[in-house]
């Protein structure tokens, strides 16, 4: 199937997962060894917190998951013909999405005991066959593409009118957590809109603060500007070297840009990586999420924001015990000091 100015290959797993193949153009592909099914498939439940007035998400069977393999088992690589069977059973793929094999949420219409489903979907996306690198090591037509496939799901997840929110995202770096060092980020589709994004969004339509975010940006806190985006530490910023990559003219989605602002967008991506890197000479634990508008949300633009977990050379930022408990953060990086440091690699 053709979209635009890519493909997309669909092949249903042996489980009943879908995975999806995106390439820049017409390709066949190999079909190897596929992960055999799961002995008991996962039920996510939701409880309600009632002083918080948010869901909280359970499945205990995600404890099963795959946790730091050996090298030789890497369920996120292409799968050879006499290979291990993996996830991405091809021998060869530019970008692949696929269904979690133990998901947060899950697309379950009914009740389950005295609890309620956790109704969404969580699905993996993995950058490259390369089992190490990253963002920064990618060409900008190789994140271009990337983020179409990006897009693509976005709009697929949305024709569930019971999905309201989709968060595609990237946790990078066993600090923050990841159990799978491949490249690879993932998207999970929320039925409940998380309350702390529908707080921005009414901020953001409130104060009109993204009408005039890229020329508002003090100079002191850009990091790199071009014709059609502006990257900068925001004023404001929470995390030690907190990054924006921002277009200055608003689109609702990856796949809603022109080709040469996806471009310049993939670009600047790339950049803030290696640029990270660079600056601490060492690949820098973050979280990166793509922040997408819900359906409708005219005042909150497609962007992403980096959130870095370092905050000076071998020193990292741990979320003391007052942020946790009141979700007000203390940083010890000025965002200023923030830019001027990574103007200079970047």
């Amino acid at each position: 199937m053709t979209t635009r100015d890519f493909h997309i290959h669909h092949h249903i797993k042996e489980d009943g997962r879908s995975l999806w193949l995106y390439s820049q153009t017409a390709r066949d592909y190999e079909i190897t060894h596929d992960l055999p099914p799961v002995e008991t498939p996962s039920r996510p439940i939701k409880r309600l917190h009632p002083l918080r007035g948010e869901p909280v998400f359970f499945n205990p069977s995600r404890n099963a998951r795959t946790l730091n393999p050996p090298p030789d088992y890497n369920p996120l690589a292409p799968v050879a013909k006499d290979g291990f069977p993996g996830e991405i059973p091809v021998t060869d793929f530019e970008v692949a999405i696929f269904d979690n094999r133990w998901p947060g949420l899950a697309q379950i219409p009914d009740q389950i005991a005295d609890d309620m489903p956790a109704y969404g979907k969580c699905e993996v996306v993995v950058y490259s066959t390369q089992d190490t690198g990253s963002l920064g090591d990618l060409s900008p037509e190789r994140i271009a593409l990337l983020l179409r496939a990006i897009g693509h799901r976005n709009s697929a997840l949305l024709e569930d009118d019971k999905i309201n929110y989709v968060l595609p995202f990237e946790t990078r770096g066993a600090f923050v957590g990841t159990t799978l060092p491949h490249p690879h980020g993932q998207i999970y589709a929320f039925e409940d809109i998380p309350p702390i994004i529908e707080k921005q969004m009414a901020n953001a339509a409130q104060t009109g603060f993204f009408d005039r975010a890229s020329s508002d940006i003090p100079a002191e806190n850009i990091v790199a500007e071009t014709e059609r985006l502006v990257v900068f530490c925001p004023p404001f910023a929470r995390y030690p070297f907190e990054l924006w990559v921002l277009p200055k003219h608003s689109v609702g989605a990856p796949d809603a840009m022109e080709p040469a602002v996806l471009l310049d967008f993939a670009e600047q991506l790339r950049r803030a990586v290696a640029a990270y890197d660079q600056l601490f000479e060492t690949p820098v634990p973050y979280v990166m999420w793509h922040a997408l508008p819900v359906r409708g949300a005219a005042h909150w633009p497609y962007h992403i924001q980096f959130w870095p977990l370092q905050r000076g050379e071998a020193k990292m930022k741990y979320l003391a015990s007052v942020e946790q408990i009141t979700g007000l953060f203390l940083s010890d990086v000025m965002p200023e000091d923030a830019a001027l440091a990574l103007r200079a690699v970047f």
